[in-house]
């Protein structure tokens, strides 16, 4: 035991001493293995060894006490994803004439997050892109130009307690709010404001969270007046026993957008008087998620999570068109993870012409516009570690008017890569 002792503290001086480069991981490995050869270690030893001088690396790495890096590298995480996409949209116009387009997409994003100290931590994000607020998508083709890339996210995130946040910039929509479906938020928004975030453990079984947030919708300049929009969400957290657990929030939305000019972004489904907006938007949303893990395994099948969601909104400024819904299920593995694993998902949505501010649903969904009605069904299969293939359709229609529904099926097979 002595002999092993001494041993590790040589090994692991080596390595505190070496850095963490994978070169000097198998100089490590190579001498071990001369040990073993010369009868200082058994293979047993040599192999109980190297994996704890490694996680020993490891956990000093993550915690920021690794003497051989510099702080502030040992505090930064770096993540990424890379998106190849095949696209086929079929529509049909009020002639009931038809047009197929199909079109190859690329989506990358590379996100970067350091922390400033215990409390303070800031994240950055650039991403593919025009500076669509609800796509990083890019089409490829145009005479094989060179891609765009864009600031996608700047934050600094600040906790004076465990159970408190601020957070300030133009930040992630996790930090802002929680929506089981996006029906009135696209999941690629990156809201720009502030939010004060409250998460608090009431009993192992209970807990609650509270999101206030005023954000900037129109920057105010000398030609235009600024718009804001202020957001309110409590929610509760409730695990009713093992298998069986409650989510559910009520989120209330106010958009100041009377009288400014619709955004280069908007649809076209708003009501409008000339340019600008007819009615500000004041939405009151509540959403709900049921969960239970192993649903069917007194059945012998292996289907690991099943979800029930759903969500409802109404635009208090308005007395007509100003109500939508989505209501749909998920299951499946809960993560993909690894080769096999498998997730599907549907959802069902109605969105009237005045019910959310048409800059900010789904962007694939009827091309973003409220005055519709869509499935969705969704099927994610495991390729292997950080690596899967997604096939989302969708079948919409159009609601506003008293004519034609102008059907569309939207086929995106994606290849999606993390890292």
């Amino acid at each position: 035991m002595k002999r092993v002792l001494t041993v590790v503290v040589l090994i692991g001086s080596m390595a505190l001493n070496l850095g963490i480069r994978p070169s000097y991981a198998g100089e490590i490995d190579i001498l071990l293995q001369k040990l073993v050869d010369k009868g200082v270690l058994t293979p047993g030893e040599a192999q109980q060894i190297g994996t704890e001088t490694k996680e020993q690396v490891k956990s000093e790495i993550a915690a920021g006490k690794y003497s051989s890096l510099p702080a502030w590298v040992q505090n930064t995480k770096l993540k990424g994803d890379f998106r190849l996409r095949f696209q086929n949209l079929h529509e049909k116009n009020t002639n009931d004439i038809s047009k197929n387009t199909t079109i190859g997409r690329i989506r990358m994003r590379l996100g970067l997050e350091n922390k400033v100290n215990d409390k303070i931590k800031v994240g950055i994000g650039i991403a593919t892109g025009s500076g669509d607020p609800r796509s990083t998508n890019i089409t490829l083709g145009g005479s094989q130009a060179k891609k765009t890339i864009i600031l996608d996210y700047a934050y600094g995130k600040y906790d004076p307690l465990s159970w408190l946040s601020f957070t300030g910039g133009k930040m992630l929509l996790n930090d802002v709010l929680w929506e089981p479906t996006d029906l009135i938020w696209d999941t690629d928004i990156t809201p720009e404001g502030a939010a004060i975030g409250i998460n608090k453990t009431l009993s192992p079984k209970t807990s609650v969270f509270l999101t206030a947030a005023p954000l900037v919708i129109v920057d105010d300049t000398s030609t235009t007046s600024g718009a804001m929009a202020y957001l309110v969400q409590p929610g509760i957290n409730y695990a009713i026993n093992d298998n069986l657990s409650l989510k559910g929030a009520v989120t209330y939305e106010y958009f100041e957008t009377k009288d400014t000019a619709a955004s280069s972004y908007s649809k076209g489904q708003n009501t409008k008087n000339g340019t600008s907006y007819e009615y500000n938007y004041s939405n009151l949303n509540p959403a709900l998620e049921f969960s239970i893990r192993e649903p069917f395994k007194a059945l012998g099948l292996n289907i690991e999570n099943l979800k029930f969601f759903g969500e409802y909104v109404n635009n208090l400024q308005v007395s007509d068109k100003n109500n939508g819904f989505s209501t749909g299920f998920q299951f499946g593995n809960a993560k993909i993870e690894k080769w096999g694993d498998w997730q599907f998902r549907y959802i069902y949505a109605m969105l009237e012409k005045d019910a959310v501010l048409d800059i900010l649903p789904d962007s694939d969904r009827y091309s973003g516009k409220t005055g519709i009605r869509s499935h969705e069904g969704i099927l994610t299969f495991g390729l292997g570690k950080n690596t899967n293939l997604g096939i989302d359709v969708y079948r919409s229609w159009n609601i506003v008017g008293t004519s034609a529904k102008a059907p569309e099926t939207l086929l995106q097979v994606d290849w999606n890569m993390k890292f």
